[in-house]
């Protein structure tokens, strides 16, 4: 025996009622096409905002990484210019009977009056002009992140105001294979492959801070190994969510991502 619903309109006014009559599996039949309707119209909703949310993700990208490209260009560029200058100064001091010393083409490793040495381990400027290497009780001193993980052009700043275009850290434009230092003494707490950083070190420096280098060409460092402050972790590259060379750096104060730029003189 066949079972069936009756529906009654009753519309408003004068109108007669309206009565119709569904057999019980017309009205389940009903049911589920509008459930899977619905089902299709958060899913379809959901998709169409993700799309735009990667749109605009993007647009960004693009914007940022012809940045990275035009100060990439410029970096080379003046380093051409300065390995001319370089040569020029070379021939004039040679023709004049002049000797010139080395000069240490690690000017990245600066930090104010601290130097790397030819094995990366900071040196600091004596009265003298001499150098005079730290030990490592005194490197063990220097756990706040201070100075310029390397020297480049900075592309893109800190930024947490805008949710669109958040940015935790600083990009630093520079040529591929640049020496990239620790600005503080820690331990290696992550050094490996991140979907979105690329090769990633993390430095926690044991006291609330931790510092963050990202999209290097080659991590040079492992996890738990011990870095002091002027180490070379690891070098430069153009690797995971990127498409020019460039370094992240982020400082990140008791799980929380801090402005760098205070930090890097």
């Amino acid at each position: 025996m066949r079972r069936y619903i009756d529906f009654m309109v009753i519309p408003q006014g004068q109108q007669p009622t309206m009565n119709f009559r569904l057999a019980a599996w017309q009205t389940k039949a009903i049911l589920i096409v509008l459930v899977f309707w619905v089902i299709a119209l958060i899913v379809a909703t959901a998709f169409y905002g993700k799309l735009v949310n990667s749109a605009i993700t993007a647009a960004l990208l693009r914007q940022e990484n012809e940045k990275l490209r035009d100060y990439n260009a410029k970096v080379v560029e003046i380093e051409k210019g300065f390995r001319k200058n370089l040569a020029l100064v070379s021939r004039i001091a040679e023709m004049a009977g002049i000797e010139i010393k080395e000069i240490d083409e690690s000017l990245g490793a600066a930090y104010d009056s601290m130097h790397a040495d030819s094995g990366g381990r900071v040196v600091i400027a004596g009265l003298q002009g001499d150098k005079i290497p730290l030990s490592a009780e005194e490197l063990d001193k220097f756990v706040i992140p201070k100075g310029r993980p390397l020297y480049g052009w900075i592309t893109r700043r800190f930024n947490v105001d805008e949710a669109a275009d958040r940015h935790e850290g600083i990009d630093i434009a520079v040529k591929e294979g640049t020496p990239i230092v620790a600005t503080a003494t820690g331990v290696i707490e992550f050094a490996g492959w991140d979907k979105n950083f690329g090769n990633l070190a993390i430095i926690n420096h044991g006291n609330g801070f931790k510092t963050y280098y990202g999209h290097n060409e080659k991590n040079l460092v492992s996890v738990g190994q011990k870095v002091y402050k002027g180490d070379v972790i690891a070098l430069s590259g153009n690797t995971g969510n990127s498409s020019a060379p460039h370094l992240h750096y982020e400082i990140e104060e008791n799980g929380v991502a801090i402005d760098p730029s205070p930090y890097l003189d």
